[in-house]
């Protein structure tokens, strides 16, 4: 369910769904400032998605989509390159190697970190798992900007790269253990937040 709304992007009865997965925000703008994308952005569809799924009358498919987005964009605004700066497309116009293959620094972030670990899936989620109660109690009871502002915070660390012998963008081993910490920590906030999203909408 929490690939879907990716799966769907090549679908032209989606295209109009592409700008729900970010934000554009520059760093000296604010949230009361910031000009909004006038055909949507993630805290706008998490906000109409979450009434969807709170409305009684709405239909199974249409539920069973609100969710499948909702679970998505809940991912996709802990990552710091989906609340994006506009002239690079949030990362995805900023070339990188990744240990030698080109890439671009959005799909660093998407995905790339993650698959450096050495743990099946499984093994994984069991690792980030093992959160306090404390951490628990700390990242709940936020609001969507927070989050987003959070991610907007942590992205200016994305763009300290690393540098190979002939002076290319090469990220290696260095990058990921800088970043790996807050890949995690994301992925870790992302789920506590998402749960507790859903045990209120659904009671």
């Amino acid at each position: 369910m929490s690939t879907w709304a990716d799966e769907i992007r090549s679908d032209k009865n989606w295209h109009h769904a592409a700008p729900w997965h970010y934000i554009s925000i520059e760093d000296d703008e604010t949230w009361q400032s910031v000009t909004r994308n006038p055909d949507g952005d993630i805290i706008k569809s998490l906000q109409l998605f979450e009434n969807v799924l709170k409305n009684t009358k709405t239909s199974q498919k249409d539920k069973w989509q609100a969710l499948a987005f909702y679970v998505h964009f809940v991912g996709d605004i802990h990552q710091p390159l989906h609340v994006g700066h506009r002239h690079d497309k949030g990362g995805n116009t900023i070339n990188v190697k990744w240990f030698g293959q080109e890439t671009n620094l959005h799909s660093v972030w998407d995905s790339k970190i993650i698959e450096q670990q050495q743990l099946s899936y499984t093994e994984y989620s069991e690792f980030l798992s093992r959160i306090s109660q404390g951490e628990r109690q700390q990242w709940s009871g936020q609001s969507y900007y927070e989050w987003a502002e959070e991610s907007k915070f942590l992205r200016k660390k994305t763009y300290i790269l690393e540098q190979n012998y002939q002076g290319e963008d090469d990220l290696r081993f260095n990058y990921v253990f800088v970043n790996k910490p807050i890949v995690e920590k994301r992925l870790q906030q992302a789920g506590i937040r998402l749960a507790e999203k859903l045990n209120a909408i659904f009671h």
